[in-house]
């Protein structure tokens, strides 16, 4: 009974319009004829998983919910490694342009404004950073520890304000170290690669591992044994799904952990 209110629970989210500001709110009172009678994607998929709240067993929905959970896990820690590698190639391709510019004869002000300009947004804050800092000749450690950082793009602003205080400090020229501190970063980028494509072989077969059952079920099928329907129709087949289910998403999330270790962060 808990499982079906926490489903339907879930529904109702799913079908809750997204309100944004005094227009949206108005839209949603009054929606213009254009869009009458023409329901979103996720509205429609909700609404038809309603009657199954009523006909699937409660186990066989925690094991459908553990299956999405972890695949939505994984999901997100891959977007989370791109867009980390993306970020930290777009600092390098910033402080390169600042070499660039620095070289060229320019200040570290416009240096930086100018890096800033084609850098994506955090990025382009830490830039923004340095260039005040260098206008108003404060200290860049403190200015940047005002500025939210994203977790790939710390260790680069460490590096930065370490070698902004370097070159204010002993008269070192900025273009080298910025250089340094872009190459140690390429540097990274390159070893990442690397690991990423030598993890791409334990990964494949973690995966295949994972898909196993499923072929076990399938040649079951085959052999007129039915191993679906004892464990989506019986309860011992369903506690067995749900602990198999459980068993998966453990060894993949494991096997996940295993394969990030050797890349940086």
């Amino acid at each position: 009974m808990l499982t079906h209110s926490l489903a339907c629970a879930a529904t109702a989210a799913l079908c809750w319009p997204p309100v944004r500001g005094s227009a949206a709110r108005l839209g949603v009172l009054a929606p213009s004829p254009a869009r009458r009678g023409l329901p979103k994607p996720r509205k429609a998929l909700a609404l038809g998983l309603v009657p199954l709240l009523f006909v699937v067993p409660p186990m066989v929905w925690a094991a459908g919910a553990l299956l999405g959970l972890a695949g939505w896990r994984q999901w997100q820690a891959r977007r989370r490694s791109k867009s980390g590698l993306a970020m930290r190639r777009a600092m390098a391709e910033a402080l390169h342009a600042m070499v660039v510019d620095l070289r060229a004869g320019g200040t570290p002000a416009l240096a930086a404004e100018s890096a800033a300009a084609d850098a994506p947004r955090p990025v382009a804050e830490i830039l923004d950073a340095v260039a005040g800092a260098a206008r108003l000749g404060g200290n860049l450690a403190e200015t940047l520890a005002t500025v939210p950082t994203a977790e790939p793009l710390s260790a680069a602003r460490r590096r930065l304000a370490r070698a902004w205080s370097l070159s204010q400090r002993h008269g070192l020229p900025l273009a080298d170290l910025l250089d340094a501190v872009r190459q140690d970063i390429t540097a990274e980028l390159r070893f990442t690669s690397q690991s990423e494509a030598a993890m791409s072989g334990p990964r494949a077969s973690a995966m295949v591992l994972a898909a196993l059952p499923v072929f076990g079920l399938l040649l079951g099928e085959g052999m007129g044994a039915h191993p679906t329907h004892i464990l989506f129709a019986t309860p011992s087949g369903n506690a067995l799904l749900l602990l198999g289910t459980a068993l998966i998403t453990t060894g993949g999330a494991w096997s996940a952990h295993l394969t990030r270790r050797g890349a940086p962060r």
